[in-house]
């Protein structure tokens, strides 16, 4: 095994196992089970944060690092109720992902996340101030 596949392989593991959690909370959303669906994502978004942050100081694993940042802030973006500090969180995710050298197609997608963030600031939190 080279050196990159011996790197990548927990990583795969771990983004293999979001993935799968993933589609099981989609599926319970689609059946209206909204607290298996909560609990899915949930428990997908961890498994993809640990994938993250094992590239998080690696910024030469691109387009995979800013990828499964993206997809760590995404799976919050999932949750059928989603609060503010879950859009903390996603901002995180998401700036993690800026923060690489991300491909030219990631960064508006990484964009639209921050800006959904924002969405909710200035909807939720600036008008309780």
């Amino acid at each position: 095994m080279t050196i990159i596949k011996e790197i990548l392989h927990p990583i795969d593991e771990l983004h293999d196992r979001a993935m799968e959690l993933a589609d099981r909370g989609l599926h319970a959303k689609r059946n209206s089970d909204l607290q298996g669906a909560e609990n899915y994502y949930r428990e997908a978004y961890r498994y993809e944060r640990a994938a993250a942050m094992l590239l998080i100081n690696d910024y030469t694993v691109e387009p995979s690092r800013s990828i499964l940042f993206r997809s760590a802030a995404s799976l919050l973006l999932q949750l059928p109720k989603i609060g503010q500090a879950d859009y903390r969180e996603v901002e995180r995710m998401a700036a993690l992902g800026m923060a690489g050298n991300p491909p030219e197609g990631i960064i508006p997608e990484l964009w639209e996340i921050l800006l959904e963030c924002h969405g909710f600031y200035i909807k939720n939190i600036q008008k309780e101030q």
